[in-house]
């Protein structure tokens, strides 16, 4: 039989552990979905269609943004129960909202809100929950940076041939 002795002396002051409320555990899990969702995007941005794997990777892909998305609805339909719940809901509608953008200025616009405006989406806090809180944001953040360097977000223009960039090459025969 093993005997149980305690590891911490008597009267220590050992910090009090972080709980997830409803809205940053679904955040948490936002972060892992982005992860997920960032990874495979950037298979499909790097392979070739005709690749035999390239059908999985876009499935994997689209997946992975559905998750998010829902997760992103998650987070901000959770009714926030503490003060530190505030800016991830912030976050996640921003994000949710940069997803969705459609043109390079409404990109370029979503990025300046995030740079110009860091107090909205961040938190100062000490103890277990001010931490986590704050390690949860500065996450965010960074995939936010990410997700803004995807080509899905920053598509290569198409660029219209010319008439005279094409009068090396002869014409075919009908």
């Amino acid at each position: 039989m093993a005997d149980t002795c305690p590891t911490t002396r008597f009267g220590a002051n050992e910090p009090a552990h972080f709980r997830h409320s409803l809205v940053s555990g679904h955040f948490s899990h936002l972060l892992a979905a982005l992860a997920a969702a960032i990874e495979a995007e950037r298979d499909i941005e790097n392979g070739l269609w005709s690749d035999p794997g390239f059908d999985h990777w876009l499935k994997q892909a689209e997946i992975g943004w559905e998750r998010a998305t829902s997760l992103c609805h998650a987070v901000i339909d959770a009714p926030a129960t503490r003060a530190s719940d505030v800016p991830l809901q912030r976050f996640a509608r921003h994000l949710h909202w940069t997803l969705g953008c459609e043109t390079a200025a409404e990109l370029r616009t979503a990025q300046q809100v995030v740079a110009g405006h860091l107090d909205l989406f961040s938190w100062n806090g000490s103890g277990p929950e001010g931490l986590r809180i704050m390690q949860m944001l500065v996450r965010g953040r960074q995939q936010f940076d990410e997700v803004c360097m995807l080509d899905m977000l920053n598509p290569v223009e198409v660029l219209v041939a010319s008439p005279e960039a094409c009068s090396g090459y002869e014409p075919f025969a009908a």
